[in-house]
């Protein structure tokens, strides 16, 4: 069968060629050199691999069917369930632009072992678009609380942390087409879908999610090929020794800005949206970004003179409180989410306290505030006790509150005529390399400068269809429920730090 599969493989390749009588204008530049002939890992036969993703197919949807049956959506914890509307959002424009991604390296890159594994991953990233739409969908039909899974599309666009996962998805698609690459299958796919769609789908587990393991772990069955794909694109670009600086550049940029917004997003989902924990996401990215990736993957090429990441040390220090300050953020402006957050309680807060030592120190206080303000009758959300606003980075367009906010590493300074923030070091540094492709962000402040919060939430649409519920609640009861009429008694206006 090997045998076979070699001599199947170097028929197809024969197919391609190189035609003679005109020279097609290359449609995205590079500034990388990739030698015309490598090696495909793993000989990629469409023939054979569309048989295997329709068995696979096959099974998932089957398991998803029978689930409905015995009503697991509704087994599932409700705080768990609502941590999958932001994350079922984001995802299916995660692999649009991952199959965007493909479409321009067989378009820049002349080498028909890599493009064949281009292809191949291409019909992947159409594939995992279309599982996380219908597992939104399939929550959206079956479970007991919808409101958020029917505007998620909209809704990712339109929250102030769907902006910053926007701004690090397009790392995908923007850009030098081998700096994609390396973003999406060196960084992005090789070291962080891990903790993603192995890890995570065990938190779900844990907490009566069956169908999101089901989907995420035959998603993650894809991404060995695109890890191959990665490293096989990797070892093209490192045979040529004028590309080993603009690779070390790209890997020093796009870890850090995939440490950012994943670390930031899914440690608060692993984190505070669990009820039964299995693991701290302290101790995921130990075993999946130090161990496996940098230990490993990023190990074995040290002898081409690739380095780990610039910014390894200072990413490694951000992971004991990073998320933490992302989380605050998110919890202290609710209503302008499109899901329902949960109270911490003192067990929470305990668990947070045992596993990340100095966390009741730095955020305890702002959890007992929290509970006191779920209740409507209060008459206050967590916001309205800052003394103002954290600005956004202009770079990854989060919260400059890392590593915490008591101890940010926030610098603000004028930069083409404008005061900009930058949440870190390397941010700006990020910035400074391509200015052009950030000074046309507008941050989500900048666009709600001088808003009364009631009206952003009107015009965002985050309302129930009785017209005045909100989607977003501080709490998961069902009664209790704040309306667009006790947001606009606060009389909060949301205003940009950097102009006020």
């Amino acid at each position: 069968m090997p045998r076979n599969l070699i001599k199947a493989h170097d028929k197809i390749k024969g197919l391609e060629w190189t035609p003679t009588y005109f020279q097609p204008e290359a449609k995205y530049e590079t500034k990388f050199h990739i030698p015309k002939k490598t090696k495909d890992p793993f000989r990629h036969l469409i023939r054979d691999y569309m048989a295997m993703e329709a068995e696979k197919d096959d099974r998932q949807y089957g398991f998803l069917d029978g689930a409905v049956r015995i009503d697991n959506p509704n087994q599932v914890e409700p705080r768990f369930a609502e941590s999958l509307k932001p994350a079922l959002a984001i995802l299916p424009f995660a692999e649009y632009a991952a199959g965007k991604c493909q479409g321009m390296l067989i378009s820049t890159v002349e080498n028909e072992e890599l493009r064949n594994g281009y292809l191949a991953q291409m019909l992947d990233e159409v594939r995992h678009n279309q599982q996380e739409m219908y597992l939104g969908r399939y929550y959206m039909k079956h479970y007991a609380d919808p409101a958020g899974f029917d505007v998620s599309q909209k809704g990712f666009g339109e929250h102030f942390l769907g902006a910053a996962g926007r701004s690090f998805i397009e790392t995908f698609i923007a850009g030098d087409p081998i700096e994609c690459a390396i973003s999406l299958q060196v960084v992005g796919e090789t070291a962080f879908t891990n903790p993603l769609f192995v890890a995570f789908p065990n938190t779900a587990a844990a907490n009566g999610d069956h169908a999101t393991p089901t989907v995420f772990l035959s998603i993650q069955s894809d991404e060995a090929r695109h890890m191959a794909n990665g490293y096989a694109t990797l070892a093209a670009a490192l045979s040529d020794d004028r590309n080993l600086p603009l690779i070390q550049e790209a890997i020093d940029k796009y870890f850090w800005r995939t440490h950012k917004f994943i670390d930031s997003f899914l440690g608060t989902l692993t984190d505070y949206f669990s009820v039964n924990h299995v693991q701290t996401y302290k101790n995921m990215w130990q075993q999946w970004i130090i161990d496996d990736w940098v230990g490993s993957f990023i190990a074995k090429l040290e002898k081409f003179g690739l380095k780990p990441p610039r910014w390894l040390p200072q990413a490694q220090e951000n992971i004991s409180w990073m998320h933490h300050s992302v989380a605050m953020s998110a919890f202290a402006l609710w209503p302008v989410a499109f899901w329902r957050f949960d109270v911490m309680q003192e067990k929470d807060c305990a668990w947070f306290a045992e596993n990340y030592p100095g966390w009741d120190t730095h955020y305890g206080k702002f959890w007992e505030a929290y509970r006191m303000m779920a209740d409507p009758k209060h008459g206050q959300i967590p916001a309205q006790l800052l003394p103002s606003l954290p600005p956004l980075c202009q770079v990854c367009q989060l919260p400059c509150v890392i590593p915490r906010p008591d101890n940010s590493a926030v610098h603000i300074v004028e930069k083409a005529g404008k005061k900009r923030a930058f949440c870190s070091e390397p941010c700006e540094w990020i910035f400074d390399l391509e200015p052009q492709r950030y000074l046309g962000f507008q941050t989500w402040f900048e666009r709600f400068d001088g808003w009364d919060l009631a009206d952003v939430v009107t015009e965002l649409g985050y309302i129930r269809p009785d017209g005045k519920t909100l989607i977003a609640q501080p709490h998961l009861k069902t009664e209790n429920m704040w309306t667009i009429d006790d947001i606009r008694r606060l009389q909060y206006t949301i205003k940009d730090p950097l102009r006020n």
